[in-house]
């Protein structure tokens, strides 16, 4: 009898399966694209519940880094097109960490909070928009800081 009971409330408190009610979407301010929810290069990050667990989605795509990892990428097939890290919501700092070296490795970056809509699709307009620099003297660890703050507003429950 205590036995169902404590499976029951273990049940109860577990939280249900979601998709993401919000997207982060890190860009390019030299982004030739007026509507960046259509933009290629882009780091996506979203914060579903999977298995009862709350996590950060990170997704991004691979396609203009043959600099870093050579011409041979592509044509032999090695690395797919679009990176996908999912990161627990208590390690926020992870997450905020691997967005902060994305930004690094390209130009002058800013983010952009839209609204997932019923069918999936981003809502038409952004909630919000944030302009991420680097510090003046090239330490990145405030920027981190800011990163984990605007990763708390995708823990919204919807």
């Amino acid at each position: 009898m205590a036995s169902e009971l404590a499976k029951e409330i273990v049940q109860m408190s577990q939280r249900q399966d979601r998709t993401s009610p919000l997207v982060l979407i890190v860009y390019s301010r030299s982004t030739r694209s007026r509507d960046i929810r259509n933009e290629q290069e882009t780091m996506r990050i979203t914060a579903p519940i999977e298995g009862g667990k709350l996590i950060f989605r990170i997704s991004f795509s691979i396609q203009n880094y043959t600099p870093i990892l050579g011409n041979n990428v592509h044509d032999n097939n090695q690395l797919a097109d679009q990176t996908i890290l999912d990161y627990d919501a208590d390690n926020i700092e992870g997450a905020a960490t691997c967005i902060e070296g994305y930004m690094s490795y390209r130009d002058k970056r800013d983010a952009m909070l839209f609204q997932v809509i019923d069918n999936g699709a981003l809502g038409q307009f952004p909630l919000s928009r944030w302009t991420l620099e680097e510090n003046q003297s090239g330490k990145t660890g405030s920027r981190v800081q800011t990163l984990q703050k605007i990763l708390n507003v995708l823990l919204v429950k919807s």
